[in-house]
């Protein structure tokens, strides 16, 4: 049914609540005749129209929920009137224009959530008075400009997300003196510059992927004792501070796509309670080190389409917990070198090898990629080398295992056919030899890749 306009009758009225009750027309005008009402709560209906101007009379209002609805319009500046209003929920909506300024007056407001509309504008300046304000939800709007710097101000805030919108500029510095902030989401907007310091010391997620960052995250390994979740993917940092000692409690760290050039060795360093270490698409090099063992909760490891080097060590497979293991993508083409002028010219006795690339960049190797050409030159073949570990019967949870366009050889290892939970065996491009083992009959649920292994005999699994 519809709200009547005789409802403004009721003028002892103090609740208004008819969520989830398939509501629909519009929400009269007479609603600001109300003049005891506490709360309107309309949210999961099919209302539409506006929210009449005339609730600006409504002194005595605490809770506007209207979320889940099609209701049009902006928000009216006769909002700003509502003196004890904690909490204006009006997310997934069809709202547009723009916030007004007189939001700024809502001194009682403890929440903003008007997430999944059509808010255009800016973030005005005015939000930074409401200094009882715990949670700001904007997040998928057409919100533009840059975050204005009285965020700052909000001692109160746990959280802000603003993601997916249109805004640009740097992360403002008085962000970093909000010390209650828990969770901070800015994901796929246009930030560029870097995080403030300072603001670790309560944070325990940060959500910065798809933007422009690029300065240093050198900062972030001071302070940051308290967080747990930093995904800063898609940005196009160079660096990250790996091994600073001051994620103990981090469980999640995603910098997938980036061109974060690090050796694996401080990759490893200092993240002991990690669970997902995502760092697909980067330029990480060196090999992987034998302390990945000591990571002891790690479930997803990602280092595919990256620089690696030597071979996968049999300490991966003591990860007891491992669910994805995403080495895929570590092989670059054969490059060759003036001996004398490239390679420093000492006499080779194993083990990494390092040329200077026509770049400027070094192009490095283990033994297994060296190979010498004629009696002054030499030739690296950069990739993941060796043989497939065979202790998968460590790793009874494993789920992905994608070891693609490698140049790892030998057979596959038999063992992996106890692998009951396994979804993707990826094994196209490599060098391997020999026959599909028989055991891998028993993956009846996983979808198993080997093309592009011309050595290779096919068997039906």
């Amino acid at each position: 049914g519809t709200i009547p306009s005789e409802v403004g009758m009721l003028s002892e009225l103090k609740y208004l609540r008819i969520s989830e009750s398939n509501v629909h027309g519009t929400i009269p005008s007479e609603v600001g005749k109300l003049s005891q009402l506490m709360s309107l709560e309309l949210s999961s209906n099919n209302m539409h129209g506006t929210l009449p101007t005339e609730v600006g009379n409504l002194s005595k209002l605490k809770i506007i929920a209207l979320s889940f609805n099609n209701i049009e319009g902006t928000v009216p500046s006769e909002v700003g009137m509502l003196s004890q209003l904690q909490h204006l929920l009006i997310d997934r909506n069809n709202i547009a224009g723009t916030l007004p300024t007189e939001i700024g007056m809502l001194s009682k407001l403890a929440n903003l959530v008007l997430y999944r509309n059509n808010i255009e504008g800016t973030v005005p300046s005015e939000v930074g008075m409401l200094s009882q304000l715990q949670r700001i939800w904007l997040d998928i709007n057409n919100i533009a400009g840059t975050i204005p710097t009285e965020v700052g101000n909000l001692s109160m805030l746990s959280k802000l997300n603003l993601q997916s919108n249109l805004i640009t500029g740097p992360i403002p510095t008085e962000i970093g003196m909000m010390s209650n902030i828990l969770h901070l989401i800015l994901i796929n907007n246009t930030l560029t510059g870097t995080i403030p310091s300072g603001m670790m010391s309560n944070l325990q997620s940060l959500h910065l992927s798809h933007n422009r960052l690029s300065n240093s995250m050198l900062h972030l390994g001071k302070a940051t004792s308290s967080l747990q979740y930093l995904n800063i993917s898609n940005n196009i940092l160079t660096s990250f501070p790996f091994g600073k000692n001051g994620f103990k409690e981090l469980e999640t760290l995603d910098l997938t796509q980036n061109v974060i050039r690090e050796d694996a060795f401080m990759v490893m360093d200092g993240l002991s309670s990690i669970k997902d270490l995502l760092l697909s698409n980067n330029l990480i090099y060196g090999s992987i080190p034998n302390r990945i063992r000591s990571l002891a909760r790690m479930e997803k490891l990602h280092l595919d389409n990256n620089r690696l080097i030597g071979t996968i060590p049999d300490d991966v497979l003591s990860l007891v917990r491992l669910r994805e293991l995403k080495l895929s993508h570590n092989r670059q083409e054969r490059q060759c070198f003036p001996w004398v002028s490239k390679c420093g010219g000492k006499i080779y006795q194993g083990g990494d090898l390092c040329c200077d690339g026509d770049n400027g960049e070094k192009v490095c190797t283990d033994q297994l990629g060296v190979d010498r050409w004629g009696l002054l030159n030499v030739c690296l073949t950069p990739g993941l080398h060796g043989t497939i570990p065979a202790g998968f019967t460590n790793t009874p949870y494993l789920r992905v295992l994608d070891l693609s366009s490698t140049l790892l050889i030998g057979n596959i290892p038999p063992e992996i056919g106890v692998l009951s939970r396994l979804e993707v065996l990826n094994l196209t491009n490599t060098t391997l030899t020999g026959s599909i083992p028989s055991s891998l009959g028993a993956l009846t649920d996983a979808v198993v890749l080997v093309r592009g292994n011309d050595m290779i005999r096919g068997q039906n699994k």
